[in-house]
């Protein structure tokens, strides 16, 4: 439904790229949108399947967008989603995750009534596991709370493991634009390094408590190999990141010590030691700080051990 005159088309951009599991709810999620200013998107990122994926993205018609490209990761699927919408808007939706009817709607409604209409709009999320049942309690939320978030709090609060669920977002196109599109050469930190993209370019966030998104919690995101090629990543984009921290730290504002906190606590040691090297040099770094870096990193190093014990003991996965 519209609000007022502000009526924009958004692209719902589903990509596929692990099976066909679940994703029949997400494309129902989507089409039971309140909001009708809506196009659909598929991107069947080579889905190893015997075409099962393709088989459900078709039986829908003319109701969404199919489009079937080789295997490149979900960095690779989402560009593509991008690349072919024609809306001004951009919603990420997995295709394991489903939408609230209510989540492109009461994102619109919010941004109608600011100036800005170049923030990015964010919703708030629950997990649910492999039968779509919620995990934990419902939180209450009040839909009068909406707070502008501004980049500089953003970037902190990313580097404080802030649960930030990409599929919450309602992002303008020309975002992307500006920032450039998801890295295709990452496969586990993609949506991270464009969050860093984003908010280094100063765009603040408008944030609504509402629940609108549920996000499947899966198994395979606590395998030791997942966490291995998150480190080599995080080591990959240091190099960007590191000298662009350095310029916008101060000792008011630090950004360069929560980044090398927060790959403490996951010990990728390169990048830890990349970063201190070089905040040294800048005078960014205190001989208190280098002390709390290091308790960090060895609680990163029995971190893993814990996660593990409490997943197995309080999460159910899928």
């Amino acid at each position: 439904m519209a609000n007022g005159t502000f009526n924009p088309l958004v692209s719902i951009v589903i990509p596929v790229y692990n099976g066909a599991n679940y994703m029949r709810e997400a494309i129902d999620s989507a089409l039971a949108q309140t909001y009708n200013n809506i196009e659909i998107i598929v991107v069947n990122d080579g889905s190893c399947d015997g075409g099962l994926t393709e088989q459900i993205a078709k039986g829908y018609g003319e109701k969404i967008k199919y489009i079937y490209k080789k295997n490149g990761g979900v960095s690779s699927a989402l560009n593509t989603g991008i690349r072919n919408m024609n809306g001004e808007y951009f919603s990420w939706l997995s295709h394991d995750d489903v939408y609230m009817p209510d989540k492109i709607e009461k994102e619109i409604a919010a941004l109608s009534k600011t100036e800005n209409k170049a923030m990015l709009v964010c919703c708030g999320y629950v997990p649910i596991d492999k039968n779509s049942q919620l995990i934990g309690k419902m939180p209450n939320v009040s839909s009068e709370n909406i707070k502008i978030l501004s980049w500089e709090y953003m970037m902190s609060r990313l580097f404080e493991n802030f649960p930030i669920h990409g599929c919450a977002f309602l992002i303008r196109k020309t975002v992307f634009e500006e920032v450039g599109l998801f890295e295709e050469s990452l496969r586990f930190y993609q949506d991270g390094f464009m969050w860093f993209k984003i908010f280094m370019a100063k765009y603040s966030v408008l944030s609504i408590p509402d629940i609108c998104v549920q996000g499947r919690v899966h198994s395979q995101q606590l395998t030791q190999k997942g966490q291995s090629v998150f480190r080599v990543e995080c080591e990959k984009i240091s190099s960007v990141m590191i000298p662009q921290l350095i310029q916008i730290s101060s000792a008011r504002n630090n950004f360069l010590l929560k980044y090398i906190k927060y790959n403490a606590k996951y010990c990728n040691s390169i990048v830890v030691k990349n970063a201190c090297v070089l905040a040294k040099e800048s005078g960014l770094l205190s001989f208190k700080d280098y002390c709390v870096i290091k308790m960090i990193y060895l609680f990163g190093v029995i971190r893993p051990i814990i996660r593990k014990i409490y997943y197995t003991l309080f999460r159910r996965t899928a």
